[in-house]
């Protein structure tokens, strides 16, 4: 990153308050479901003089600073979709999405419909587990874009959202959320950045992982990897590192020390003890007692540090060029 941008706290919440929206949109990514309609939230900077009350709901009953019925700021804003995490959720992050929207981005994160928390705790067995996954893999990029092309063409008439700049598109995501992400380059010619959080690759999704042509990504694509140096679920040196070797030379990499695997999430006490609690073969090693790693509040400061600079300097800032 480049070091003129020291200047600005980024790690500090930014100068908007935050609105956030519930939607629902069209996927038409599954020939098997045509009906296919994504809840979406959706986070905006606030137009100038809205009060925030930080009081949206959260599916875990945790702090969630956004506010809804907020007006929309009246700049075009720079357009960041989200992916989740195996099953995860639209919110699993909301301190990175609000914090971003802060600093000027429209965020709009959908549930990946059939590959959520609630839907694959219900399924009865490990057949059941794979045969969503693997239905996973062809609906999650779908589904991404559709979010993207309908924000960026319908947001401001059908949501009531702030103008996007259609120049300023990103992505980022989480785990198989981030291997969608990195998905979207090929897709999207529009994205110009992504962010990928601890994402996984073939050890996960498959030998298919990525089809012939969509590595290296673009280099007119700037992207940035954060992994956890103690994630046992996609392990840093078998994992991470083979998979940032083939994401070409403008890729930067960045390391975030004593967190694993849900350090990048909501509820981090939580998730982590379910994480402990939750036999898994393969691993290579045991999770780490959450009292022997980062805490919530240092670990959600140094990730929103970092990827709102990332995205500042990549996609630059609500109704201008990166400041």
């Amino acid at each position: 990153m480049s070091t003129t941008d020291l200047a600005s706290d980024f790690a500090a919440r930014g100068p908007w308050a935050v609105g956030v929206l519930e939607t629902e949109i069209a996927s038409p990514g599954d020939p098997l479901d045509a009906e296919r309609h994504l809840p979406c939230e959706v986070w905006y900077p606030a137009a100038e003089g809205e009060v925030a009350r930080d009081d949206a709901s959260h599916p875990l009953g945790l702090t969630h600073q956004a506010t809804h019925g907020l007006a929309p700021h009246s700049a075009p804003c720079p357009l960041i979709a989200f992916s989740h995490g195996n099953s995860g959720l639209r919110q699993q992050s909301t301190f990175l999405m609000t914090h971003l929207a802060s600093w000027g981005f429209v965020v709009a994160a959908p549930d990946h419909l059939g590959n959520t928390f609630s839907e694959m705790i219900e399924l009865p067995d490990e057949n059941a587990r794979r045969e969503v996954h693997l239905r996973a893999r062809a609906q999650r990029p779908s589904d991404l874009s559709a979010v993207i092309r309908a924000i960026v063409d319908e947001g401001h008439e059908r949501h009531a959202l702030p103008g996007v700049r259609q120049d300023s598109i990103g992505v980022l995501g989480h785990s198989y959320g981030a291997w969608t992400t990195l998905k979207m380059a090929a897709i999207e010619p529009r994205i110009a950045s992504l962010c990928c959080l601890a994402p996984v690759s073939e050890a996960f999704v498959g030998r298919r992982a990525f089809e012939a042509g969509e590595l290296p990504l673009p280099e007119s694509v700037a992207s940035l990897v954060i992994a956890a140096k103690d994630d046992v679920l996609v392990d840093f040196d078998t994992s991470i590192l083979p998979l940032f070797e083939r994401l070409g030379p403008s890729a930067e990499l960045e390391v975030l020390d004593r967190a694993d695997h849900f350090h990048f999430c909501d509820g981090l006490e939580l998730l982590h003890k379910m994480h402990e609690n939750t036999p898994r073969s393969g691993l290579p090693r045991p999770p780490r007692p959450l009292a022997e790693l980062r805490s919530q509040g240092d670990t959600h400061t140094w990730l929103n540090e970092r990827v709102t600079r990332f995205y500042r300097g990549t996609l630059g800032a609500t109704g201008g060029n990166a400041t």
